[in-house]
């Protein structure tokens, strides 16, 4: 079935990018657990079913990416008419996994590439976002920050000089009009680094979507699922109709 990209927006690529982090670390260290767990423990025969429950962990955290890239990246996967072979038995059902090349495109996902793409992509982010908006609002900075001083002082609390840009934006205690004029230069330079964090965000999240569509999909132990088609079978009766001779 044709799927349609629906248009992503800002809020869902940020919370997918902010999210990369802490789902790198989950599949990470799901993954590298129960491997470790399945071949420390392969030799008493312990280790398969800790070998299939990570397998198939596997393929449910694949399941879990995918429908984030869908859902808040606006790149849903093709649904191709694909289903599981229904294997009987344990060994059988195990060897399919193994068999599944995605299987092991999940596990190179999840262990160098999910993780190490989420640390980036959350400094970056993080940082530039930040960078951003305090440029864009230094003045509402600047102002809060001699509001919050004036607080301290009335409370006792000896006030201390505050540097937003050095020997440019400064507070000293009291409002002083020149550094105030001169956090409204900030506000252009601010608008530029919004503009370019967007250029940025949709890069990081179109790079990632498309690099989950690239590792996450189909295995090889998946077969086509048929349509269904019903099949006309006359009745009993109508069969015998036909051997009815009128005189």
């Amino acid at each position: 079935m044709e799927q349609h990209k629906t248009k992503s927006t800002l809020t869902g690529e940020i919370v997918f990018l902010m999210l990369a982090l802490v789902m790198g670390l989950i599949y990470f260290n799901v993954v590298i657990i129960g491997l470790s767990l399945a071949t420390g423990t392969l030799v008493i025969w312990v280790g398969l079913p800790i070998l299939f429950a990570t397998l198939y962990a596997v393929h449910g955290m694949a399941e879990v990416e995918r429908r984030m890239v869908s859902n808040l990246l606006g790149m849903p996967h093709s649904e191709l008419p694909y289903g599981h072979v229904p294997e009987k038995g344990f060994l059988r059902r195990l060897g399919g996994l193994l068999r599944d090349p995605y299987t092991w495109m999940g596990i190179l996902y999840m262990l160098f590439i999910k993780l190490p793409l989420g640390i980036i992509s959350f400094t970056l982010v993080l940082t530039f976002s930040l960078l951003s908006l305090a440029l864009t609002f230094l003045p509402l900075v600047y102002l809060l920050n001699l509001f919050i001083d004036a607080i301290l002082i009335k409370s006792g609390v000896p006030s201390f000089q505050s540097t937003l840009i050095p020997y440019f934006v400064e507070i000293h205690g009291s409002f002083n009009p020149l550094a105030f004029a001169n956090s409204f230069a900030a506000v252009p330079l601010g608008l530029v680094f919004c503009f370019i964090t967007r250029q940025m965000i949709r890069g990081l999240a179109s790079f990632s979507g498309l690099l989950a569509h690239a590792m996450l999909g189909p295995g090889s132990t998946t077969y086509p699922i048929q349509p269904h088609t019903p099949t006309y079978a006359p009745s009993l009766r109508m069969q015998e109709q036909q051997y009815v001779y009128v005189e």
